[in-house]
């Protein structure tokens, strides 16, 4: 199972990535009709979770991982095209204290935070907290979890930062994203990531059924790619050739 969990963990994280960076840098008609086109699929996919949860088969598993992915992405999508940000849509005042840059930064993303913690736990109640397969709300919490560890950690400070992921609507936000050296932040929190992901792997090979272990395994690989993630933020490795085909040079 570990192995099946790095397959669909690795090819389904480096696919939707490259889909959701192609999509934000599109003339403004194609980001429409993509996002119209996501939502409908976010949607569907709220839709047939409690059928997905019901059951606590490899397949069922494996459905759940993808409809959070599905799910995931369109959060996403709202976000890099700007449709839900937030009330701040300016750059920091050049020298705004710490703490001033924190509230103007969280003013920016504060309505898009609110919507994915809404979405998790629309997800939770979709499938109930002792329903059989947890996979979509697992993996939602997790991402979301990953996220705000790796936008702290842009704020406070990373050697390494590729602007051209972010649309030009949104270039304001790299004005709170500090590039050029590691703040204090990064390094327990990579060891916190890379800590989850080694207990839950514990897990995995401790698990009472091949679909329980399917469902850590899932959440472990998952871990390790925000350590990787993370691991991108603190030194510049080129990790922008693995995505070449999605995102063209300005």
């Amino acid at each position: 199972m570990i192995w099946l969990a790095l397959t669909a963990a690795v090819a389904l994280w480096w696919l939707l990535t490259g889909i959701a960076l192609m999509c934000v840098h599109q003339a403004p008609a194609v980001r429409n009709l993509v996002l119209g086109v996501a939502t409908v699929v976010a949607g569907m996919s709220f839709w047939i979770l409690p059928e997905t949860a019901a059951t606590h088969s490899v397949s069922s598993v494996l459905a759940g991982f993808l409809i959070a992915l599905l799910i995931w992405g369109w959060l996403e999508l709202v976000y890099l095209m700007g449709y839900v940000t937030g009330p701040n849509k300016h750059q920091a005042p050049g020298g705004a204290a710490t703490g001033k840059r924190f509230i103007l930064a969280l003013a920016s993303i504060i309505y898009h935070e609110v919507l994915a913690l809404t979405v998790i736990v629309l997800a939770f109640l979709q499938v109930g907290l002792e329903g059989n397969n947890l996979i979509t709300p697992l993996v939602l919490s997790v991402l979301w979890i990953m996220r705000c560890s790796t936008k702290l950690n842009l704020f406070f400070g990373v050697r390494h930062f590729n602007e051209n992921w972010l649309p030009e609507s949104l270039s304001y936000v790299t004005s709170f994203i500090a590039v050029g050296k590691n703040s204090a932040l990064i390094v327990p929190t990579t060891f916190m990531a890379a800590l989850l992901a080694a207990a839950l792997f514990f897990a995995g090979l401790n698990a009472a059924s091949p679909t329980a272990a399917l469902t850590l395994y899932l959440l472990a690989w998952l871990s390790t790619l925000a350590v990787l993630e993370h691991f991108f933020l603190m030194v510049p490795v080129g990790e922008h050739a693995l995505w070449r085909w999605a995102v063209r040079p300005e």
